[in-house]
């Protein structure tokens, strides 16, 4: 996905968190102040799942198999030997999982497999 698409999807996930959290706020209108933070919250969290995602995928480091880029290990500084690419979870602070797809890569020296950064 090309910069310009990532921000307009990303503009109209934000568009549709704001309606979502004033049709809520409709439903509920005797709520606390920590309520509403809380509603806030964790609809905010997914559009912040989505964008860590994307921005995580778009990073040089998460093709390091292309020209340019390239990765090492960070016990010995050897590059990394490409197994492939798999797919890795993680969970956001706001308690999301995020499932990244990654080259994989495995140092020859010390034999350490890793995700590189990014």
């Amino acid at each position: 996905m090309k910069a310009g698409e990532l921000s307009q999807r990303w503009n109209e996930l934000s568009e549709e968190v704001m309606r979502e959290v004033a049709e809520w706020r409709k439903q509920h209108p005797k709520v606390s102040f920590r309520e509403i933070e809380e509603e806030i919250d964790q609809r905010l969290s997914g559009l912040r799942a989505k964008m860590l995602s994307d921005t995580a995928s778009r990073s040089v480091a998460a093709d390091w198999g292309q020209e340019g880029a390239e990765a090492l290990c960070p016990k010995c500084g050897v590059k990394l030997e490409r197994k492939g690419k798999k797919k890795r979870k993680l969970e956001t602070q706001g308690g999301r999982e995020v499932e990244l797809v990654r080259e994989y890569g495995v140092c020859p020296k010390c034999g350490q497999g890793i995700f590189p950064p990014g």
